[in-house]
């Protein structure tokens, strides 16, 4: 029983990768991760003109009945320095050979994405992510999610990464699109064989009525920011399936997992590999001991011999409205299917 995965031609033990975001920021706590079992680290999202300096509070979320619902983030991209990611880098090759994925975000000038597109290869970036997702920020400075939100932006920047690098390129989506399948297929065209879906959805997390206040509280104020956890699973799933039935890419799943059966589904709706970023920040990294034999087990009692066999194996059930609708012999009662549900 094995839960190794072939990426983009890069070999790793498992499929599970701690996303970029704030428990990679680090080289120790991206260390932490390997040490723990995880898969691979993608590493906080490095730049160049566009760092800046963080919020703070930065986090909200929502609950009901102190479960977690949703969660938001007014985070951007890393405060540190390319300076300073040089020396992380080195620790990290000199700490483990678990090959580490790359993520990085340029300005509006298409040249500094081939800058820091080679500047990762130099350092031995084996996969270089691209970040056209953030929903926050950096679309004010037509970067990040601006990006992804412009079939023709994604060709150009893409292609241009594409044609600086030999490393495989994964360029990281945003779901606050209209038709993500004619943004994935940009990728395609513009020569990249992989992408990252979802990046965060954007978001308004809440107001505390009783003390007027908008959330997360800055200074009196707030901003819009990017919402992940629990409600963003169906998004992010959606997403997958309709790249994986629509192109030949290469996927990384991620967007509200917080369970190993979370991760199987993305990967039955065609992901390669997935991508954990708010449940490590809520509850550490040694839980991933628990999903992996949770997963060895599930495919063990399913009779599978590894990841590859369930990859994409429901995604052709989607079917249309239309086709759905000529397959009805007889429509139960509306009121018995909410009666089932509200029992469940």
């Amino acid at each position: 029983m094995s839960l190794e995965i072939d990426f983009e031609g890069v070999k790793f033990d498992n499929p599970f990768w701690v996303g970029s975001g704030p428990t990679t920021g680090t080289p120790e706590k991206m260390l932490q991760a390997i040490k723990a079992g995880w898969g691979s680290v993608v590493i906080k999202t490095v730049g160049d003109s566009l760092v800046r300096k963080g919020l703070r509070p930065m986090y909200n979320a929502r609950r009901d009945d102190g479960k977690l619902i949703a969660f938001e983030n007014v985070e951007l991209i890393t405060e540190d320095s390319l300076e300073t990611w040089d020396k992380y880098i080195k620790i990290m090759k000199s700490e483990t050979k678990v090959p580490i994925v790359f993520s990085i975000m340029g300005a509006a000038q298409v040249e500094e994405w081939s800058k820091l597109a080679r500047w990762s290869e130099e350092r031995g970036a084996k996969l270089i992510e691209l970040n056209f997702g953030c929903p926050h920020g950096e679309p004010e400075r037509q970067s990040g999610a601006f990006i992804s939100q412009h079939a023709d932006l994604v060709f150009e920047y893409t292609k241009e990464v594409v044609e600086t690098v030999g490393a495989p390129v994964i360029v990281k989506l945003t779901p606050n699109v209209t038709d993500i399948v004619e943004i994935a297929k940009s990728v395609e065209r513009a020569g990249a064989t992989a992408v990252t879906a979802i990046n965060t959805v954007a978001s308004l997390i809440g107001i505390d009525i009783e003390r007027e206040m908008l959330l997360p509280p800055i200074k009196g104020y707030t901003t819009y920011g990017g919402l992940s956890g629990p409600a963003v699973l169906p998004i992010g799933l959606r997403a997958v399936s309709l790249i994986h039935s629509n192109t030949s890419l290469t996927i990384s799943g991620v967007g509200g997992i917080s369970t190993w059966g979370n991760a199987v589904e993305y990967i039955m709706l065609g992901a390669t590999s997935v991508q954990v970023v708010t449940h490590t920040l809520l509850h550490g990294f040694d839980f991933i001991r628990d999903w992996k034999k949770g997963m060895e087990d599930y495919l063990k009692r399913h009779g599978y011999d590894s990841l590859e066999d369930i990859r994409g194996r429901l995604a052709p059930k989607i079917k249309s409205y239309s086709y759905l609708e000529k397959l009805m012999d007889e429509r139960s009662p509306i009121d018995e299917e909410i009666k089932k549900i509200r029992s469940e």
